[in-house]
């Protein structure tokens, strides 16, 4: 059981590490970074000209040009602790809520729930998913701290900064700078934003397969795509959570000019919404441009450097 634990801990690092790069330009797109200027394009509907941004391909070019292949991999360390200790935390906490208690026959995706009644079907969805939710929360506010470090990994590349170079020094850093509250910037919107994914995929995949879906093959899809819908609404709490943890820091793209230092994550969250931004990074392909001058002095900026 153990090594089947560290197989499953091990391949989920080597897919986080391939796949560290498009996460690592999203991030830069969601701080609002755009070092590369945008170049027209057409809308597909109504064949309207109009400026787009590189997509991320292309982004990740610009990074690799800079900083070289290895320059890719920027934060990589921390996002797999993160992931890693988060998991470990959720899985032993879930392991302490059931006991010795055998699992049930009914999995969580309504199997076997057809012939039960309304009430009982929506206690026994409210006990589980209150304690998905306990134990991805303790998972959540365990690893934040290395989420915190990945994201200014990241985003010190924007201000060619190396006060966030390995584990130590980011940790020092966080420490002498903003004490122990440091490690937890952001850790409230990405809470909230945890729990409402939990709630409403949940709910959503329970409903769909007690009522919907008849065949037995297609319900064990159900919870990945409830997932993708109400991932796309919630998230404006995964992007105030990424600014947050790097807004009023030390780094040039968490101050002035290039990001406004916000009084919390609910007045980054109505900035954003009064720009229009709630979903900025969102795409990775298809990003129109938004004229803005903030974007054009991180240009400017990133080329005096």
């Amino acid at each position: 059981m153990a090594a089947l634990t560290l197989a499953q801990y091990g391949s989920g690092a080597v897919l986080t590490a391939l796949l560290h790069p498009f996460g690592y330009a999203k991030v830069l797109m969601q701080v609002g970074y755009e070092p590369l200027a945008p170049v027209p394009s057409t809308t597909f509907i109504f064949r309207r000209d109009v400026l787009v941004y590189p997509n991320i391909f292309k982004y990740m070019g610009h990074i690799r040009d800079i900083d070289g292949f290895r320059g890719l991999y920027r934060g990589v360390v921390p996002r797999i602790l993160a992931g890693t200790f988060g998991n470990m935390v959720q899985i032993n906490v879930q392991a302490k809520m059931k006991g010795s208690e055998s699992k049930s026959s009914k999995d969580r995706d309504g199997h076997g729930e057809d012939d039960e009644d309304f009430v009982p079907w929506l206690q026994r969805f409210a006990q589980e998913t209150s304690e998905e939710t306990l134990s991805r929360c303790c998972g959540v506010i365990a690893s934040h701290p290395f989420h915190v470090i990945m994201i200014r990994s990241m985003v010190q590349f924007v201000g060619r900064e190396t006060r966030y170079t390995s584990v130590w020094s980011s940790t020092k850093e966080i420490y002498e700078q903003e004490g122990v509250l440091g490690f937890f910037a952001g850790l409230v919107p990405r809470l909230i934003g945890e729990v409402l994914t939990i709630w409403f995929t949940s709910f959503l995949a329970r409903f769909i397969n007690k009522y919907l879906v008849q065949e037995k093959d297609l319900k064990s899809y159900t919870g990945a795509a409830c997932g993708l819908v109400v991932s796309h609404f919630t998230y404006p709490f995964t992007l105030v959570t990424n600014v947050m943890a790097v807004n009023g820091s030390r780094l040039l793209a968490g101050q002035q000019p290039l990001m406004p230092v916000y009084n919390g994550w609910t007045d980054c969250m109505s900035s954003l919404s009064s720009e229009g931004d709630l979903k900025r990074g969102a795409s990775a392909f298809w990003r129109v441009y938004k004229p803005k001058t903030l974007q054009l002095v991180a240009r400017n900026i990133h080329k005096q450097l």
